[in-house]
């Protein structure tokens, strides 16, 4: 039997504490607490284009949002998946681009539409991290938000607040109404215009400063409810989206963020008088008419072009102070040390560019957006005040996301991961990337070029470094043909149809299995509703004309019937 003695070991008091201070230290090391999954807070704002500071806008006022940037990654080529909320939103939050889910357009329920999806935050649950999400994530109200998404949302007010959209109603501006509030009295709509889109509910192309305390504005509710949570988590890691209203119209502001841009220092777009005179036939449709917002020649005619400028201005910077408060309560918490921060959003906006107000445009306005990732403070292996040229989309997020936390990636998902971006260890990297604006139309983005694909197979081609306004459309020169062809590889096939036509107005969509279907795209109100009921002569003259002639492109413009 193997005997086993006592060996008593003397140690001077002096060599115990050193020991026992070395143990604490070696139980501390960053090491250890790299083990610890990160917590990323999820940035999301609503009909933001490139006017920020770190993006090189000379009057948007956005300190914090370019502190941010000077801490890590500004993607200076970042596109949207689609120019419009609802299909942008759906792509990021599914993973999934917009041919693939079907989701082209605002009407978007996704646990309706998408109900075997896993959303973004709900894989984040499934792998372990608390959920907490507030404000627009998801397109629509707080009704379609998935229940299985967080597991705590804090609800959406409107971008309308302080007004209710009762108060912006089109019935009661003719041409306008007064409104109380906090005992001041307001004059709707404050800008003084009358409602393009008159067959719209509510009138949001408005915009001015709003003299009423910060805590009615949706916004800072959203920011508030988020640092409340910052209290209430006791264990990491977690998710936190917060989605941002503005600078979505009504461009309604407290005050003091309109007084930061004076309407006689507004710097206005640049808008040539023929700006239009080169783009095919569904280009102008676009451009003119007001599918999202309002009509150019009106804001023109009213005087409400700096108005319009300085209110969006507001807008952002607001925003901007919101997130300021956040990233302060971060580091009063002190949990900047282990948490990613991740802002983008939706789509750009236009204010005037190609006379156009809004959104859901083809064009650089509609589709660039500002992307930021910043790593922890904490992490010192990720370079810092990095500017990435390489082209991105939001679909990238999903991807990128599961990599910052170390979970698994889903393999429906279709973005690309950019952690190798961020470790600069991308070879070989992809450099374009698709914008689906509707069925069928498509824009490709490069370094270079931008191509512009309508449904009826006309074309605009843009060089980005020698005419970044995008004035002078090249897609009918001859020598463009094989550079057009190249970059059209890069559009998804869509193969759900067999033909995009346009006849006249119409946009006609015939699938390879069901009904036609026939859209009026200047149907003030109805552009958006399939009307083939309506017009049986033609969806029959369409048929006849598809047997007789065989058509082998699948894109097309039928001039007589």
């Amino acid at each position: 039997m193997l005997e086993v003695k006592k060996i008593s070991v003397k140690v001077s008091p002096i060599l115990f504490f050193s020991l026992l201070a070395l143990e604490i230290i070696s139980c501390n090391t960053p090491a250890q607490k790299a083990e610890i999954p990160p917590n990323i807070v999820f940035i999301s704002i609503d009909d933001l284009n490139d006017w920020v500071g770190f993006l090189g806008h000379e009057q948007a006022i956005t300190p914090h949002m370019d502190q941010l940037a000077s801490k890590g990654y500004s993607f200076t080529n970042a596109h949207c998946p689609a120019p419009v909320c609802g299909p942008s939103r759906t792509a990021v939050l599914s993973g999934l681009s917009p041919v693939t889910s079907g989701i082209y357009d605002n009407n978007i329920k996704f646990s309706r539409d998408l109900p075997k999806v896993v959303t973004l935050p709900e894989h984040f649950r499934n792998n372990g991290y608390q959920v907490y999400g507030i404000g627009k994530l998801f397109h629509g109200g707080a009704s379609n938000v998935p229940k299985t998404a967080f597991d705590l949302y804090g609800g959406k007010s409107g971008s309308a607040a302080p007004f209710t959209s009762s108060e912006l109603q089109n019935s009661k501006q003719d041409p306008y109404h007064l409104v109380t509030k906090g005992g001041k009295t307001f004059k709707l709509p404050l800008n003084g215009m009358p409602a393009d889109r008159y067959w719209n509910k509510s009138h949001t192309f408005d915009w001015g400063p709003v003299d009423l305390p910060d805590s009615l504005f949706s916004d800072r509710q959203s920011v508030d409810w988020a640092i409340d949570q910052l209290d209430d988590i006791k264990k990491e890691p977690f998710l936190l989206a917060l989605g941002f209203e503005r600078p979505h119209q009504p461009l309604f502001n407290p005050k003091r963020f309109h007084d930061l841009y004076p309407l006689d220092k507004a710097s206005l777009p640049d808008v040539p008088e023929n700006d239009l005179i080169d783009l095919p036939h569904r280009a102008k449709q676009l451009a003119l008419y007001p599918r999202t917002s309002g009509r150019h020649q009106t804001v023109v005619k009213f005087g409400q072009w700096e108005n319009a400028v300085s209110s969006y201005l507001a807008s952002v910077s607001f925003v901007d102070e919101l997130i300021g408060d956040l990233i302060k309560a971060l580091e009063q918490h002190r949990l900047i040390d282990n948490t990613w921060i991740v802002l983008w959003s939706d789509h750009g906006w236009h204010l005037g560019e190609k006379s156009h107000w809004g959104k859901a445009t083809g064009w650089y306005r509609s589709t660039r957006v500002p992307f930021l990732i910043v790593p922890p403070m904490g992490q010192k292996q990720f370079k810092k005040s990095e500017q990435v040229k390489n082209m991105v989309n939001l679909l990238d997020l999903a991807p990128t996301m599961a990599d910052i936390a170390g979970i698994p990636k889903s393999p429906k998902w279709e973005g690309r991961s950019l952690m190798p971006i961020l470790k600069q260890e991308a070879e070989n990297w992809e450099e374009a990337t698709l914008t689906t604006f509707s069925i069928g139309s498509h824009t490709i983005s490069t370094p270079h070029w931008q191509l512009i694909s309508y449904f009826d197979g006309s074309d605009e081609l843009y060089d980005m470094v020698n005419d970044p306004n995008q004035f002078f459309n090249l897609a009918q020169q001859p020598q463009k043909t094989q550079m057009i062809n190249q970059l059209k590889k890069h559009i998804p096939e869509e193969s759900r149809w067999n033909y995009f036509i346009r006849y006249k107005d119409y946009k006609i969509l015939v699938p390879k299995k069901g009904d036609i279907q026939v859209f009026d795209q200047i149907l003030e109100g109805r552009n958006d509703e399939d009307i083939a009921a309506e017009v049986p002569g033609l969806v029959k003259k369409i048929l006849g004309y598809i047997e007789e002639n065989k058509p082998q492109q699948k894109k097309l413009t039928i001039d007589v019937l």
